[in-house]
């Protein structure tokens, strides 16, 4: 007889995630879980699944993501704040800064008192090989990617970054009607990228605020991603398409904050929310 599967519906800017803890027993299939509770229609619903349990000190957990259709990723900016949140929320994490363990390294998070979570995402890389793809570039600039056809003339390039996994930025002139969907489609099947990429569109809004749809990687269209407003951030200051440390990206379902340090290094604000608890019958399920 198979094991339910207790779990919390979070969401961060309306990126949404099954998350379950292994603190006490593994997860036995997350791919098959992931696939099964990300449905929209026979299960949860969701972008995907977070998995939570314990680290070497001294972090305080350690996170993996799994994507809608099974495949894992290697970081989450929306589900490490909902991964502190919940931490906190079950008492396991405390007001301050606590550490917690990714797929892409170590990654430094602080709960204030008013419940607001900030993470450290690291320094944005455009070296190529952090990606990896196959483009020119010494890392101090975004490499280009070349444009599938017909979009030559919409956008002025695919950059590309390395915010601890990879993103292709295009700036469009309307990020609303822009066929995300085709053109994502078609620069994650480039030979040119190891695995894919998750692509954004970006438009300028105002001074300091982009406005930016995601298609990533495993799950397509989402309404937030947070690695890759940090992404797009990046590749704005680096394009010159905004000033300043403190970049506001707004997404579909929410504005994401970016702050750089004077190192480069990024910091990503945002809500987490913990929407309900559930239980799930089966059939993937714990050990």
């Amino acid at each position: 007889m198979m094991r339910a599967v207790r779990f919390v519906k979070v969401e961060g800017a309306g990126n949404d995630y099954v998350l379950v803890e292994e603190f006490d027993r593994p997860v036995e299939d997350p791919s098959g879980l992931s696939r099964a509770v990300a449905d929209r229609h026979a299960g949860v619903g969701s972008d995907g699944l977070l998995v939570v349990g314990p680290a070497d000190a001294p972090a305080v957990a350690r996170m993996r993501i799994f994507n809608a259709d099974g495949s894992e990723g290697l970081m989450c900016g929306n589900g490490l704040r909902c991964v502190v949140r919940h931490l906190a929320a079950s008492g396991r994490l405390t007001p301050g800064e606590a550490i917690v363990e990714t797929a892409s390294g170590p990654r430094r998070a602080v709960l204030s008192e008013d419940g607001a979570v900030h993470v450290h995402m690291g320094v944005p890389s455009f070296l190529p090989d952090a990606l990896p793809c196959d483009l020119p570039g010494n890392g101090s600039a975004p490499a280009r990617h070349p444009l599938p056809l017909g979009l030559e003339e919409t956008a002025d390039g695919a950059w590309a970054v390395s915010v601890g996994n990879p993103h292709l930025v295009l700036r469009v002139p309307d990020v609303e009607g822009f066929d995300l969907a085709r053109h994502g489609t078609a620069l994650q099947a480039s030979p040119r990228l190891g695995d894919g990429a998750n692509v954004h569109a970006v438009g300028v809004l105002a001074p300091g605020v982009l406005a930016a749809r995601p298609w990533e990687r495993g799950s397509g269209a989402t309404r937030a991603c947070g690695t890759g407003a940090v992404a797009v951030a990046a590749v704005a200051r680096a394009r010159g398409w905004v000033d300043g440390d403190l970049v506001d990206v707004r997404m579909p379902g929410g504005a994401l904050g970016v702050c750089f340090d004077e190192d480069g290094s990024a910091w990503l604000s945002g809500p987490a929310r913990l929407v309900f608890i559930g239980e799930w019958p089966g059939p993937a399920g714990l050990a």
